[in-house]
């Protein structure tokens, strides 16, 4: 909030500025002045909404002072100081409406407490007139824009509201489309909205009209200054700017411009034309002011088309062509940029099905244990965040990077296995096979070994080695030329009572009794 100290005395200013707690208040910006005159031209360039003054002062004092600052800002909050010989200015003050009339010498706790209840005062004034103004606004704007009313019928309809007669003159539309930054904090999005509300209507001033005109679309109405487009187009730069200044921690916006109407005719078919455009935000991203009438195909994208693009990146897909699914992705995406469809939650879908597409594929190749219908939601609550054309392409062309490189990773540990199986398969019979001599043959360290083999073979490598080992042995077995023990060292194994047991352990038979039953 803004305050101002007014006294003629040094000393009481400095120690007012200095031992009040302003901050902590709410004060972020405070003005001192020397004497009334002095105040009053501060206070039209300074705007306070909080006035501490002394009533005895040269030149013009506080009751003067304060008579001239309610004529051009009658909500201003007052609190006189005075001395014990002031009391005959106490009817003045009463007059008024101070909040407060505190003796000298000041008391800390005495003028903090005065303080507290001017901007208590302020804030619950302000947030009244907030609303009233609000809620006419956005009536006027609805009326205008659905019922195609003119300003003349509007005013005989509703009753005169003097500072919207601008609206008989020359007006100018703009349409603010903004997107929160605030994910999954949706009473904090709601506050700062209205906070941007309420700084546009200050921003514009009294004479404007400020409301919504669909979810995250502002719409003022403001006198237009010039018929040229290059003034209009700084205006709404200037304006930009200042948004992101103000709220571009929460916020991104763009800033779409309607045609300037006059002597109050055609108001809502300009509304509706600025929010139009508007939407080109959509293609253009934000950060920009948006002007002229949509360009490109109303029709958009055919649904034939939509189903042969889908069609194709499943087919590019399935062909493990990386490249070929990122040219199909960006072909399309410059397609729907040209056509400039506005139905922006079917240009969402289309990506949409990419993403469950590619989800599919990935279940099929054996990187997602995830049903797709499970996943379906996730994803939708995913690319739904999304408002630009840009930004939807970007998304699901990182979740195709993302797939080919499991894919490639998967391919790679494929290889690796591969070669770790044919150097088992080549010399399961030596006596002295190890893992590290697996290992050391097959570089890689015998942690890594272990863990990648279980990881896709699904068992340890001394149970797969004893598995190919019990295979063999049954084969040998049907010679029956060939004793135990040499069947035994034929698979790697020296002693033929571990054999045995391995044998029946793997079979539930020892080696003569399967032998015996062939």
């Amino acid at each position: 909030m803004r305050a101002m100290l007014v006294d003629d005395e040094p000393l009481t200013l400095e120690s007012l500025k200095q031992y009040i707690e302003w901050s902590t208040l709410g004060v972020d910006r405070l003005e001192t002045a020397s004497n009334g005159a002095e105040g009053l031209k501060l206070a039209i360039t300074f705007k306070p909404q909080i006035i501490i003054s002394d009533v005895r002062m040269p030149r013009m004092n506080g009751i003067e002072f304060a008579t001239k600052v309610r004529e051009f800002d009658p909500e201003v909050k007052i609190i006189f100081l005075s001395g014990y010989s002031d009391k005959e200015y106490l009817k003045s003050a009463i007059h008024l409406k101070a909040v407060r009339y505190v003796e000298k010498p000041v008391k800390l706790t005495e003028i903090t407490s005065a303080l507290q209840e001017s901007i208590r005062q302020y804030r619950s004034e302000q947030y009244t007139r907030n609303f009233t103004r609000s809620f006419i606004e956005q009536k006027w704007l609805t009326r205008f824009i659905k019922e195609e009313k003119t300003y003349a019928e509007l005013q005989a309809e509703e009753g005169p509201v003097p500072r919207l007669d601008f609206l008989a003159g020359m007006v100018l539309p703009l349409a603010i489309r903004l997107t929160s930054k605030l994910d999954g904090v949706e009473t904090r999005q709601e506050e700062s909205t209205e906070r941007i509300v309420q700084w546009l209507s200050q921003y514009f001033g009294e004479y404007s009209l400020t409301g919504y005109v669909e979810a995250y679309t502002l719409l003022v109405l403001t006198g237009a200054s010039s018929l040229q487009p290059d003034v209009q187009i700084e205006q709404a730069e200037r304006l930009l700017e200042e948004l992101y200044e103000v709220f571009g921690v929460d916020f991104e916006f763009a800033v779409g411009i309607g045609p300037v109407t006059e002597t109050g005719m055609g108001i809502g078919r300009a509304c509706r034309l600025a929010t139009e455009i508007s939407r080109q935000q959509f293609f253009k991203g934000y950060g920009k002011v948006l002007i002229g009438t949509k360009e490109g195909d109303s029709r958009g994208i055919t649904q034939e088309r939509e189903d042969t693009f889908i069609r194709e990146f499943r087919s590019a897909l399935r062909a493990e062509h990386q490249a070929d699914v990122h040219n199909l992705l960006a072909q399309i995406t410059d397609e729907l940029r040209s056509l400039m469809d506005t139905d922006t939650k079917r240009i969402t879908n289309i990506y949409f099905r990419c993403l469950i597409t590619l989800h599919e594929f990935t279940v099929d190749k054996g990187l997602s244990v995830i049903e797709t219908t499970q996943e379906e939601r996730f994803l939708w609550q995913e690319i739904s965040r999304l408002y630009t054309l840009e930004s939807l392409h970007d998304y699901v062309a990182g979740n195709v990077g993302a797939v080919f490189s499991q894919l490639i990773e998967k391919s790679a540990v494929s290889a690796r296995v591969s070669v770790i199986l044919d150097f088992i398969q080549a010399h399961y019979m030596d006596k002295g096979l190890t893992i590290r001599q697996i290992a050391d043959n097959t570089y890689l360290t015998q942690t890594y070994l272990c863990a990648l083999f279980k990881k896709e073979i699904g068992k340890t490598v001394n149970e797969y080695v004893t598995e190919i080992r019990m295979a063999k042995a049954k084969e040998l077995l049907q010679n029956r030329r060939l004793k135990l023990y040499e069947v035994a060292m034929a698979i790697g194994i020296t002693d033929s009572n571990y054999f045995s047991s391995l044998f029946k352990k793997s079979t539930g038979l020892t080696p003569s009794q399967y032998r015996e039953r062939m």
